[in-house]
């Protein structure tokens, strides 16, 4: 079973100039591939789950998360003095999911997670320390909720790491196929009808219609089955996914739920079809 491990960042030693961009592209399931330092710690392997967690500054909490997809390896200093001098540190290759950017979505807060597991330590001196497997469980509830959208992904393998818990948490390496059917939905949608046009019954709205040429081809793609309900692995398929707006998609999730698409708008809503975003 894959290991999780925490990696830690301090935007006071280093700034991370793309976090806007990572995290409005990991919002539309994109994979951001970053190389992180992983301290001292040289056991994670290709596969291992990975959280990062910002510290220093406020906010303070878990602003991404994603998979080990090398063994750390040397590379020069991240700090330049140090560079300068010769020093080395570990480096692993990491793919997030997700991304938050703590300018315009709340982390999942340090306070939050040491209220929850009082006994694992969320402010780390350095990166790269072990989750242990109880608590990674949660993590993964509490950061799915956060996160706005449990992961769901299907590795080239098929191999599911599965953790036994209140519910059944599948959490499973990369999100390149997820990122594959949400591109087909949108491209097979288009080629049926020449619009994406929000599924939520009442809805309708339609990005293009909206905003023009700059909305052409754009909308959500949202799960129609939540994580904790699968109780087994399984591929998603077109049949799995939806075209939603903005706002229907959130207010899906709202409270870390997973609302199903009929009856989201109430048949008395005063909101015009089309309205909703």
């Amino acid at each position: 079973m894959p290991a999780t491990y925490l990696l830690t960042w301090n935007p006071n030693r280093w700034t991370w100039d793309t976090l806007a961009r990572d995290a409005r592209r990991s919002a539309e399931g994109d994979i951001i591939k970053e190389r992180w330092s992983s301290g001292n710690t040289k056991r994670i392997a290709p596969g291992d789950r990975l959280f990062l967690m910002r510290l220093g500054v406020e906010p303070r909490g878990i602003v991404a998360s994603g998979w080990a997809i090398s063994v750390p390896r040397p590379g020069p200093h991240w700090d330049a003095d140090r560079a300068e001098k010769g020093d080395t540190a570990l480096y692993v290759d990491a793919e997030f999911e997700r991304v938050l950017d703590p300018e315009v979505a709340t982390p999942l807060a340090i306070k939050e997670l040491e209220r929850v597991f009082p006994d694992f330590p969320w402010s780390p001196q350095a990166s790269g320390i072990e989750i242990p497997a109880e608590v990674a469980v949660g993590l993964e509830g509490a950061w799915g909720s956060r996160a706005g959208e449990a992961v769901l992904a299907v590795t080239d393998d098929l191999e599911v790491a599965g953790y036994e818990g209140q519910v059944r948490l599948l959490v499973v390496r990369h999100r390149r196929r997820e990122q594959r059917v949400r591109t087909a939905k949108i491209e097979t949608t288009i080629a049926a009808t020449g619009r994406l046009i929000c599924e939520v019954p009442r809805c309708g709205f339609d990005f293009e219609q909206r905003y023009g040429a700059v909305g052409r081809g754009f909308a959500h793609v949202h799960h129609l089955k939540p994580l904790a309900s699968l109780e087994a692995p399984r591929l998603t398929t077109l049949a799995d996914v939806a075209i939603v707006c903005a706002n229907c998609h959130a207010m899906v999730h709202l409270g870390g739920l997973c609302r199903p698409l009929e009856g989201l708008i109430p048949i008395d809503s005063s909101l015009a079809a089309g309205s909703a975003s």
